[in-house]
C-alpha cells in the first residue's frame, strides 16, 4: 500500500507544532550529500545518516562540514531564525544545562534541497530525528524517496523528558540498555533515569568498596568503563544520564555486602522475584535502611557519591529517599538532609523521590512526584491480605502520608518531577486480553499490586503538570518502569511499547491529549519500526496495527 505525502505527516510522533505544506518536494536519493555548518554538528548528522540507511536502505553521500549548497540535506545553529524564534521555549529544567529552549528547531523541504536549523545542536538532533521519521514512512524506489514539501516548526512543552529505568531488580547488557537509549531518541526523549541499586542487587562498580559487587557474575552489574559506554552513547543522542543510588531504603543489598551499615542483619537476597514474593509473604524479609548515627554509614555515602559524580558529567544525582518503611522519622530527616549536602558538596544537584519533601528543603529542590490516588493500594487488596500485617500496615500508612506531599511541595517551592503511578508507571499491567504469546506475557508482567490500565487511558487520560494544572512547580516529566516481574529485554520492551511513545508524544506537545483517533493511528505506524529492530510489545486490540 502506497504513503502519501500527506499521511506521513500524519503519521509523526511526537506531533510537530506546525507543518505547513508547500509546492515542491524534495527526491532524496543515495549519495545526498549531509554538509552542516559547524564541525559539532558531525556526531548528528553521522547518526542521521545510519539511521535513515538502518530504516529506510537508503545510503546518504559524504557528510562534511561546510557552507549550505542546493541538492544536499543541510544544517546549521541559528537560535534567531525567525521560524525557531516563534516556538516558545519549553518550561521547566534542563537536565543537560542547555538553555530552556535549546531544543527548538525548523526543518524546511523543497525542490533545493532540505534544510535543518536548531536552536543549539541538540535542536538540530531532533530535526533530524523527525526527518528519519518522515522518511521511513515514504515507499523508497530505485528513484529514491519523495519528501513532501513542507515548513515544520518543532520544539517541547517540557525541558526534562525522561525514563526511569530499573536495572537493580533484572539485568540488562550495556547493549540493551543502548537499545532503550535509542528508543528514547527516536521519541525525543532526553533524560535516562537509572536506578542503579535496591534490595535485589547493587548494579554500579564502586572502586572503593569492590564489596559491594563482588561474586557476582560477569554481566551482573556495570563496570565503570560500561557505565562510561552508557553515558557516551546517551550524550551522543543528547540524552542525559541521571543515576540513583537508593537510601537510606532499599539498601539491603549494601548492607549484604557491607553489614556495618546496619545493626540488623541482611538475609540471602532473593535469587528471583518469585523468591522475593514468596518470601515476604512467608515474612523472612524485611525493610532494611542505612542508620544515620553510624560514622561507618557517611563514610559509604560520601565515597560512593565521589565516585558517581566523578562518572557522571550531567548535573543531578538521584539519591532515593523513598519508601524507608520501619526507620525512625528524625533518622530519615537526618540521613536525606545529609546526603542532600554531600550531593551539593561534589559539585552537583539532588533529587529525591516524593518522600524527600517531607524533609525540609531549600527553594528549588528538584522531587519525583510518583504516589497518587490511583496507586494507592486497596486495603482489602488479595495481594496486601497475605503479606505479614506489619508490612501490610506500612505500605498503607506510606499511601496515606503522601495525600500531605503535594502541599508540601508547593509551600517548599520545589521543582517537581512528575511520574504519577497513575498513569507514568509502566509496570502496571495491561488491561486488555490478547492472544496467543503475547497474552501469556501480559499475563505475568507488571507489579501485582497495581491495577491494570487501558492503552486508550494511558494515551487520554489527564496527566498532572502535562494538561491539567498544579499548585506546584512542574520541572519535567518520567515515565517509569520498575522490573520486579521482568525476566529479560523483550519483557522490558513490551512494557515500554506502545505506553512510552505515547507519553512521550504527550510530554513533547503543548496543550490537552491528543484525540485517542489521532494518537491511535500514529502508534499503529511505529510497529515497522519495532518490527525492524526486533522489539517486543504489547500489541493492544483497541489499534490496528500495520
Amino acid at each position: 500500500m502506497t504513503t502519501s505525502p500527506e499521511t506521513a505527516l500524519l503519521r509523526l510522533l511526537p506531533v510537530p507544532r506546525t507543518a505547513a505544506p508547500g509546492e515542491r518536494g524534495f527526491p532524496l536519493r543515495a549519495g545526498t550529500p549531509v554538509v552542516v555548518a559547524d564541525a559539532e554538528l558531525l556526531t548528528s548528522a553521522a547518526l542521521f545518516a545510519e539511521r535513515l540507511a538502518a530504516e529506510t536502505g537508503l545510503v546518504l553521500g559524504r557528510v562534511e562540514a561546510g557552507a549550505p549548497r542546493p541538492g544536499a540535506i543541510s544544517a546549521r545553529v541559528d537560535p534567531a531564525d525567525p521560524a525557531i524564534a516563534a516556538i516558545p521555549v519549553a518550561r521547566g529544567v534542563s537536565a543537560s544545562g542547555d538553555d530552556l529552549g535549546a531544543e527548538r528547531h525548523a526543518l524546511t523541504v523543497d525542490g533545493d534541497g532540505i534544510r535543518v536549523v536548531g536552536a543549539s545542536a541538540a535542536g538540530v538532533h531532533r530535526a533530524l530525528t523527525t526527518l528519519v521519521a518522515l522518511a521511513e514512512q515514504l515507499p523508497a524506489d530505485p528513484a529514491g524517496i519523495g519528501l513532501p514539501a513542507l515548513a515544520l516548526a518543532d520544539g517541547p512543552a517540557l525541558a526534562w523528558r525522561g525514563l526511569s529505568l530499573d536495572v537493580a531488580r533484572a539485568r540488562f547488557s550495556v547493549a540493551e540498555v543502548c537499545r532503550v537509549i535509542d528508543l528514547l531518541d527516536r521519541y525525543k526523549l532526553n533524560v535516562l533515569h537509572l536506578h542503579l541499586t535496591d534490595d535485589q542487587a547493587w548494579r554500579l562498580e564502586i572502586g572503593s568498596r569492590p564489596e559491594l559487587t563482588h561474586g557476582q557474575e560477569p554481566g551482573a552489574f556495570f563496570t565503570q568503563a560500561q557505565y562510561r559506554e552508557v553515558v557516551a552513547h546517551a550524550a551522543a543522542r543528547h540524552i542525559t544520564v541521571v543515576p540513583e543510588i537508593d537510601m537510606p531504603g532499599h539498601s539491603t543489598a549494601a548492607i549484604a555486602a557491607c553489614p556495618e551499615l546496619s545493626s540488623a542483619e541482611a538475609t540471602a537476597l532473593p535469587g528471583s522475584t518469585e523468591e522475593m514474593w514468596a518470601r515476604l509473604v512467608a515474612g523472612e524479609l524485611r525493610p532494611l535502611w542505612l542508620e544515620p548515627g553510624r560514622p561507618e554509614v557517611w563514610r559509604f555515602v560520601e565515597e560512593v557519591i565521589a565516585e558517581l559524580a566523578a562518572l557522571t558529567p550531567g548535573r543531578f544525582l538521584h539519591i532515593g529517599g523513598d519508601e524507608a518503611f520501619g526507620m525512625p522519622v528524625a533518622d530519615h530527616r537526618a540521613f536525606v538532609t545529609r546526603a542532600r549536602a554531600l550531593v551539593r558538596a561534589h559539585g552537583k544537584e539532588p533529587i529525591g523521590w516524593q518522600e524527600s519533601i517531607r524533609v525540609a528543603a531549600a527553594p528549588g529542590e528538584l522531587v519525583q512526584l510518583w504516589i497518587d490516588e490511583e496507586l494507592a493500594p486497596d486495603p482489602a487488596h488479595p495481594f496486601l491480605t497475605v503479606l505479614p500485617p506489619q508490612l501490610a500496615d506500612m505500605l498503607l500508612s506510606s499511601s496515606r502520608e503522601a495525600t500531605e506531599d503535594t502541599a508540601l511541595m508547593a509551600e517548599q517551592q520545589a521543582r517537581v518531577l512528575v511520574s504519577s503511578g497513575g498513569r507514568a508507571y509502566l509496570d502496571r499491567p495491561y488491561a486488555e486480553a490478547v492472544t496467543g504469546e503475547a497474552e501469556e506475557r501480559r499475563a505475568r508482567l507488571g507489579h501485582p499490586l497495581y491495577p491494570p490500565v487501558t492503552l486508550r487511558d494511558v494515551c487520554t487520560a489527564p496527566i498532572a503538570g502535562l494538561d491539567a494544572e498544579t499548585a506546584f512547580e512542574v520541572a519535567g516529566f518520567e515515565a517509569v518502569v520498575w522490573c520486579e516481574s521482568v525476566n529479560d529485554a523483550d519483557d522490558l520492551f513490551f512494557l515500554l511499547l506502545p505506553r512510552l511513545p505515547a507519553l512521550a508524544a504527550r510530554a513533547w506537545s503543548p496543550g490537552p491529549a491528543p484525540s485517542w483517533d489521532d494518537l491511535r493511528t500514529r502508534l499503529a505506524a511505529q510497529a515497522p519500526a519495532w518490527r525492524r529492530h526486533g522489539l517486543t510489545w504489547f500489541p493492544a486490540p483497541s489499534v490496528d496495527w500495520t
